[in-house]
């Protein structure tokens, strides 16, 4: 096979084409690794002249070598496992020719659906990638479960968007259907792309992050990620909002309700029955005025809950970057944006969504057990993907220097440890 720089379009429109597209084989995501240190290349691979796979490749300078990182890549019909074979040893050859001490990839290809429990239930024909990659050079990172053990997430959860809408509602978790039943009572507002998005959407990644003790990057970080993908129409800012003012004529008005109630039920003859209504009226009254006492604290006229960034290819949508406010919890702000964006890209054609990660098993008190569990009670297929290989070109180098740089990051820990 012949391997050509491609410019953006070429790549843009096979990957498009393809079965196995993914946004993060596109020149957009191309621009968003060139502004975090990548130096991206985009391969085209050719048999007579005909373009028979592409593959965005990610080069990071490690001294007079580099590394190669093929992000849910390369593209090309997984099937064919002659192409496949002349895919893999063609970007060897560009490997080692241009310094590369191995690429790594980690394909989109799913290999398994998963119970709610992370045990297999269903496994594909595309299991068998794994022995083909291993049988053809590729070191496998194992089938591994947590979100550090790899460059990218190896389980997520995908929900079919296709399906018609009561049919999205009706296999929602009944935790979902609980919240969302009572059709937005507290007047959440749901926007889109709407200037100063994405401030918001920094403040309550920062509120999230302190919450749960979470690593955030940068403003910087997610400005690049947004913009450069918002450039071809791949992304969009998600915002879910309330007016402080209203929701205190809401509790307000709830109160009242409830005081009438009691004045009414006051007027009934003594018995057991109208002691129990008042002792079940008394404890709604208190929990109203509970959540009012928060409610009528607020000082801010518009409060931002809850905000996601997504990513969107052809007939995907991924929820990628998202976080909540540490204020007015109790109305599951969450919960209305995750289904409204189901509801929008269905409105928009797409048939997937990706909630962009989990890991396999979780343990209950694992930091990350509620987002798990948010994730599941949605209704979609808790899937598995074939996972992530390193397809080395230089074994004594990449040796070496993987050596050297372990020996590093335990230098720095120690001299962390000891506050130097």
């Amino acid at each position: 096979m012949e391997t050509k720089e491609i410019d953006d379009k070429t790549l843009d429109e096979f990957v498009f084409n393809s079965n196995k597209s993914h946004f993060m084989q596109t020149s957009a995501w191309k621009d968003v690794s060139k502004n975090r240190g990548y130096i991206p290349h985009c391969l085209g691979l050719y048999e007579n002249n005909n373009l028979k796979a592409t593959a965005l490749m990610l080069e990071k300078k490690i001294g007079p070598y580099s590394t190669y990182y093929c992000p849910r890549g390369f593209i090309c019909d997984y099937s064919d496992k002659e192409l496949l074979k002349n895919v893999i040893e063609t970007l060897k050859t560009y490997t080692k020719k241009n310094h590369g001490l191995y690429f790594k990839i980690n394909p989109d290809i799913i290999i398994a659906k998963l119970d709610g429990d992370a045990n297999r239930i269903e496994t594909y024909d595309t299991f068998g990638l794994i022995d083909f990659f291993k049988e053809n050079g590729g070191n496998f990172r194992g089938f591994t479960t947590k979100f550090t053990e790899s460059s990218a997430p190896r389980f997520t959860f995908r929900v079919d968007v296709s399906q018609s809408e009561e049919d999205l509602f009706k296999n929602l978790h009944n935790t979902t259907k609980k919240i969302l039943k009572d059709k937005n009572p507290y007047e959440v507002t749901i926007t889109k792309n709407e200037e100063g998005a994405l401030d918001d959407f920094y403040k309550v990644m920062k509120e999230t992050s302190l919450r749960k003790k979470m690593f955030v990057e940068s403003y910087d970080y997610f400005k690049n990620f947004y913009e450069n993908l918002k450039n071809k129409n791949e992304a969009d800012i998600y915002v879910a909002s309330i007016n402080s003012n209203r929701l205190k004529e809401i509790f307000n008005n709830k109160l009242a309700a409830v005081d009438k109630e009691i004045d009414t039920v006051n007027q009934r003859p003594d018995g057991p029955k109208k002691e129990n209504k008042l002792k079940d009226l008394a404890q709604k009254r208190n929990k109203i005025l509970k959540i009012k006492g928060e409610v009528d604290e607020l000082k801010e006229e518009r409060i931002v809950l809850s905000s996601i960034i997504t990513a969107k290819f052809k007939d995907k949508v991924w929820t990628i970057h998202g976080g909540n406010s540490d204020q007015l919890l109790f109305l599951n702000a969450n919960y209305e944006l995750y289904y409204h964006i189901l509801l929008d890209s269905k409105k928009e054609g797409y048939t997937t969504v990706d909630f962009y990660g989990s890991e396999g098993k979780v343990d209950k008190d694992s930091q990350i057990y509620g987002i798990y569990l948010f994730k599941l009670r949605f209704g979609g297929d808790f899937v598995e993907f074939v996972g992530e290989f390193d397809f080395v070109t230089r074994p004594l180098a990449n040796k070496i220097i993987s050596n050297l740089l372990k020996a590093r990051r335990r230098i720095l820990y120690h001299r962390s440890l000891k506050g130097n």
